[in-house]
């Protein structure tokens, strides 16, 4: 989905982004039949720099070009929340694709988004990506390359894994 939005601005419906034929990116149809997947977890993502602004809005954008995309490939993608849906894909000869999003930014600091994405479809959710939020340290607290802020996971954070 991320290059999707980079080289066409999730304008999926031009020629160039056909999934069929895409050449300059690491997953397209063609790929994804010559490795015999089943199942692909699509990550939803939206940089750092849009925390406390508009990351609510880009990660849904993200999650919309997935469905758009399972409803533009129907023959070889479906859109699934499940074992149950990735059995039934992988028998129809389909990719069961499942919605992850990549950092815990993208939910605004509200329980009430990550549960709205979670009826939208997303299965995962990266804590942190590359920035502390107001409730997780990232990885980068580790290598001293970013201060801690939460000393790990704070109160809210073990809100948030506990809703998951």
């Amino acid at each position: 989905p991320w290059q999707l939005l980079t080289m066409f601005n999730n304008q999926l419906q031009e020629k160039a982004a056909d999934l069929t034929s895409l050449a300059q990116t690491h997953t397209n149809i063609p790929k994804l039949r010559a490795g015999f997947v089943g199942a692909q977890f699509w990550s939803a993502y939206t940089p750092c720099d849009t925390q406390n602004k508009d990351a609510v809005r880009r990660i849904l954008e993200q999650i919309d070009v997935i469905h758009r995309m399972c409803q533009m490939y129907p023959e070889t993608f479906v859109c699934v929340t499940n074992s149950t849906g990735i059995r039934q894909a992988f028998q129809e000869g389909r990719v069961a694709s499942l919605i992850g999003v990549e950092g815990g930014h993208s939910i605004d600091s509200s329980l009430g988004v990550l549960r709205a994405l979670y009826h939208l479809g997303m299965r995962y959710l990266t804590l942190t990506h590359s920035c502390n939020t107001p409730w997780a340290d990232n990885w980068l607290v580790d290598t001293g390359e970013d201060q801690a802020q939460s000393q790990g996971l704070s109160d809210f954070g073990q809100s948030v894994v506990r809703e998951m």
